[in-house]
């Protein structure tokens, strides 16, 4: 039975992956089997988070107009189309969508811990304490505590966040420590449980407190297995067995941070930054059942109390005859209802209406607010995508001078519409950013295999990165290699270190100055001074099949390529210049980096991909597979891997130097306009910084290049924020509309695909990042300190795996508050235009589409371009929609909009 509860909890404890591999994940993603908002009720209790913003900001949003009437009217329908009113609506008077809206905008405070009231209307009230004169309500929310600990920290003062989780972490955090520590842990291969046990037993002689009782308590299981140590306490503390996995889910979610990483390194080994050590979730639990068990039993003794009394014991939430009065009359005003509605009412029944309102107000209330909010949005980007006339600008030359394939990323739709307005013969696509190359990755510099392909994907091949010259690359490394070594032991012995520390803090005084005073021109300095002391070798990629899981075939390769060409619908019309724009973000002092890389690479930077696929692309023997597959690519088609710095919006080219002379010049006028399309791109992310107070595109441009290298910056760049949909469609769709850096753009030609084949790699492959993406930042949006992780300025680095609040914490999880202050939590809308049968059928024929859609983790719109007709999945199924909104504004260019300072998600550019 034990087994079978702790395998259970390991599916709802936090998806915690270490620094280097971290990347977006919907950390609610073992809930998707469940309706969103129930999904939400559970776990925000197990998180202590609330699921929603607070009341306060959707009151404001619509008093901003960003909740309207309509809104609340449709979110009352949906809601009523999940879930049902309270079960004694009838005794009200009132219909379901009555009692939803009245409740929208009561005021009920008869359950508040210091009730505020109202009681104008003096004959209600005396009323109301007529009907309530004696009794008495116990509320159903009321709770049972299995534990001491809201006991202990209530009436005696002791924190467990003081006391007790400093051990804990500092224990945990020193057994998985990963290399941060001098001294290796001589217990890593023997496991927690021994580690834990020889650490109370063998250095607690000076113990004081409640820390006297831990090492009598391990001698009393010296001989037992951890299974065994957690079955006997969790029998000494007369815990229902009913109640066993709701026990141990509660003491997890007290360090749930680090309960996720030590599941996580027992699960996948292979996820430690340097190597896992035998850990399992078995010993970590028993450990802090020790833990719990000795501070109870001291506490028992210290205050002469019965345990029994302690644990078990009931919460409960009481309503005295004054609060049930009061109940009353804020009912009876709030739900506008006849004064004398309870005159012929037993008390059983009103006793009952109010608890069921109780509960009501407590679940139902912020959900139909948050749907409203959403709805609001949802119904602006479907008007604005339906109504969109389309770009008139389009280049009507056959040829194009150029296409670039970029991400599907939210931050390329910016990058994506600068250059298209400003040179009308360059076309560009969106496609998942690893370029369907499913790979571990190594480079010269280090050996450690990276997955670079979606978390979702198992890496089937390895390529390495080589150097094109062996000599050259030993010089280099082993220069390299006894340089850092002998930096390392110098600086941790007692004499040489405090030399090395002299030595070298004196000389970094001056690159500190530049650096902190002069963030770009230190970077620059700095990259200049490596290439001359230290200059990198030239590298290629090894991806010729060289053994079972090395490297890939000629016709592996092919299909790479043919693949993604053929998911953009252009398969007849490739220009002479193909760029593969991966893209990559770069920061200082920053450990959330990899949240801001490609999340399709794993959150690195998408450079290998785009390298891989280049090479592909350009072999002249693949290409001859590709005309077998009935893919033709000219003999003059060149590929050119390059990279966008999200963060600094510079863009690096890695094979410039092989372009063909004869595409010189029209590469140097593709090089023009990316630069150009860059300084724009930085001027329209610099209107959410406060710090930005210049009109100039090239002020914009050292602006953000500044905050990159800035080492006190918390916020390099913003981001996924604001991310809120997808459109998965021909170009032509979005081309010319402004969408505020909001979606995902994913290129797909349903024309070309009358199987819906392609339909299906274009969605699984970039769907299930976009809503992971957008669920990360949703979530730690609502509750920042409990779904997310809080401010970075106080954050420290730990065992090489994760962060910490300050000097010890539990270990964080989510983003930092800075990532997502201006995020507006709302479910990913995709958006798709297809045959809607042929959508139909990929959702439901798929396990994870089918459950984020039917659950309603996502949104789902479908245009029809067979019909002409729109399509909303709302509850179960797909319902038609009439699309009918205002016309969008208008503007000759995305700068124009900018510069207007025109608060918009959605408009007209380049018309």
């Amino acid at each position: 039975m034990l087994d079978d509860i702790i395998r259970n909890i390991r599916t709802k404890l936090p998806i915690q992956n270490p620094l280097h591999s971290f990347v977006h994940n919907n950390i609610l993603q073992m809930f998707e089997h469940k309706e969103f908002h129930e999904a939400l009720h559970e776990a925000g209790i197990l998180y202590r988070a609330s699921p929603y913003w607070p009341l306060s900001r959707y009151l404001d949003k619509f008093k901003e107009q960003k909740i309207v009437e309509s809104d609340l009217k449709w979110a009352i329908h949906h809601y009523l189309g999940l879930y049902k009113a309270i079960p004694s609506l009838n005794l009200m008077g009132i219909s379901e969508a009555e009692y939803y809206y009245r409740l929208m905008f009561s005021e009920l405070t008869f359950n508040d811990d210091e009730p505020n009231a109202n009681l104008s209307n003096n004959p209600l009230w005396q009323a109301c304490l007529e009907k309530m004169s004696g009794e008495e309500l116990t509320l159903s929310r009321s709770t049972v505590n299995l534990r001491g600990k809201g006991y202990w920290e209530k009436y005696h003062n002791e924190s467990y966040s003081i006391s007790l989780h400093p051990l804990i972490i500092r224990l945990v955090s020193s057994f998985l420590d990963q290399g941060q520590g001098f001294w290796p842990n001589p217990f890593k291969s023997k496991g927690l449980w021994d580690f834990f046990v020889y650490d109370t037993l063998e250095t607690r002689g000076f113990a004081n407190g409640w820390e006297n009782n831990l090492a009598p308590k391990v001698r009393c299981h010296i001989g037992r297995t951890p299974l065994e140590v957690i079955e006997q306490e969790l029998k000494n503390k007369n815990v229902p067995q009913s109640l066993w996995e709701d026990y141990l889910l509660e003491i997890l979610f007290d360090l749930k941070g680090w309960a996720g990483m030590v599941n996580k390194l027992e699960v996948e080994p292979w996820q430690a930054t340097v190597k896992a050590p035998e850990i399992s979730l078995l010993d970590y639990i028993a450990m802090i059942l020790i833990f719990e068990s000795a501070m109870d039993e001291y506490h028992a003794q210290a205050h002469s109390l019965e345990l029994s009394s302690i644990l078990g014991r009931e919460d409960r939430s009481i309503l005295s005859s004054f609060e049930l009065s009061l109940a009353l009359y804020q009912i009876t005003t709030s739900f506008k209802l006849e004064e004398t509605w309870f005159k012929d009412i037993e008390i059983k029944r009103l006793l009952r209406i109010i608890d069921e309102i109780d509960c009501s107000e407590n679940r139902d209330k912020i959900r139909l607010w948050h749907e409203a909010f959403e709805h609001h949005f949802h119904r602006q980007a479907l008007e604005a995508v339906s109504g969109h006339r389309g770009d008139n600008k389009t280049s009507h030359k056959n040829e194009k001078l150029a296409q670039i394939f970029f991400c599907i990323d939210d931050r390329e739709e910016s990058m994506r519409r600068y250059v298209e307005e400003i040179d009308q013969d360059i076309e560009t696509f969106g496609v998942v950013g690893f370029f369907g190359i499913d790979m571990k990755y190594s480079t010269i510099k280090h050996q450690r295999l990276i997955p670079q392909c979606p978390p979702v994907i198992i890496p089937s091949r390895i390529v390495r990165e080589v150097s094109t010259d062996e000599e050259e690359f030993k010089k280099w490394n082993t220069l390299r290699g006894i340089n850092n070594l002998k930096l390392y032991y110098h600086s941790r012995t007692l004499f040489r270190g405090f030399l090395t520390t002299l030595f070298l803090g004196l000389l970094s005084l001056i690159p500190m100055f530049v650096q902190v005073f002069f963030p770009e021109r230190s970077m620059q300095l700095g990259k200049k001074l490596l290439s001359l002391i230290r200059p990198e070798p030239t590298t290629d990629l090894q991806l010729e099949r060289r053994g079972e899981n090395e490297g890939y075939t000629k016709s592996e390769m092919a299909s790479i390529v043919h693949n993604i060409i053929s998911m953009c619908g252009n398969q007849s019309s490739m220009s002479d210049l193909v760029v593969i724009m991966g893209h990559g973000s770069s920061s200082n002092n920053n450990p959330f980096r990899q949240a801001y890389g490609c999340g399709a690479c794993g959150g690195n930077a998408g450079i290998p991909n785009t390298r891989a696929f280049v090479k592909m692309a350009n072999d002249s023997l693949v290409r001859k597979e590709l005309n077998s597959q009935g893919l033709f690519i000219s003999e003059k088609t060149f590929f050119i891997s390059a990279l966008h710095d999200t963060c600094t919006d510079e863009i690096y080219f890695y094979n410039e130097s092989e372009i063909p002379l004869s595409l010189r010049e029209s590469f140097d006028r593709l090089k023009k306009t990316l630069l150009q399309a860059s300084k724009l791109n930085a001027f329209e992310r610099c209107q959410r910084f406060s710090t930005f107070t210049s009109n100039s595109p090239e002020d914009a441009i050292h602006h953000v290049r500044d905050r990159a290298f800035d080492l006190a910056q918390p916020r390099p760049e913003y981001g996924h924020s604001s991310n809120a949909l997808a459109i998965v469609a021909p170009r032509k769709l979005s081309k010319g509309l402004f969408l505020n850096r909001r979606s995902f753009l994913l290129s797909y030609d349903w024309k070309t695909d009358p199987t819906g084949e392609v339909l299906k790699k274009v969605v699984l492959g970039g769907i299930p990042v976009a809503v992971n993406i957008n669920m990360d930042y949703y979530f730690s949006a609502v509750d920042n300190d409990n779904f997310g992780c809080g401010s970075k300025l106080p954050l420290n680095l730990t065992s090489l795996l994760g962060v910490m609040t300050g000097p010890q914490s539990d270990l964080r999880i989510g983003l930092a508050r800075q990532m997502v202050e201006i995020h507006e939590p709302i479910r990913n809308l995709t958006i798709i235009e297809a045959p809607l049968e042929n959508v139909r059928r990929l959702f439901d024929g798929h396990p994870r589409l089918r459950n984020i859609l039917y659950n309603h983790w996502m949104k789902l719109a479908v245009k029809d371009p067979i019909t002409l007709r729109w399509w909303s999945f709302i509850i179960a199924d797909f319902e038609e929609i009439a699309l009918v909104g205002p016309e969008l504004e208008r503007y000759e260019s995305s700068l124009d909009l900018i510069k207007s300072s025109s608060v918009v998600d959605f408009a007209e550019v380049g018309a």
